[in-house]
């Protein structure tokens, strides 16, 4: 279940999204992982080595890499695939 506007106009809060686990990731992809101990939804933007640079959409209202850090791949859960 989404909560919060980091990922407006595309997620709203409240909207709840299917995550494929398996799968290769590429730029673009929207993408759920956990970092801190939370799970967040993010844009993959860029791959650097091993590593994702992550955005939210609604920039004015997102965390994302520049906050707090690149994604390793192995702490991406999987990618979203579908929204309801």
């Amino acid at each position: 279940i989404i909560e919060g506007d980091s990922m407006l106009p595309g997620l709203m809060s409240g909207d709840r999204v299917l995550v494929w686990r398996w799968g290769r990731i590429k730029s673009g992809d929207v993408v759920v992982f956990s970092r801190g101990g939370l799970r967040m939804i993010k844009r993959a933007v860029e791959k650097i080595d091993t590593r994702w640079r992550m955005r939210g959409d609604n920039i004015s209202a997102s965390t994302d890499s520049e906050d707090f850090g690149l994604i390793r791949e192995e702490e991406i859960e999987g990618k979203v695939i579908a929204q309801y």
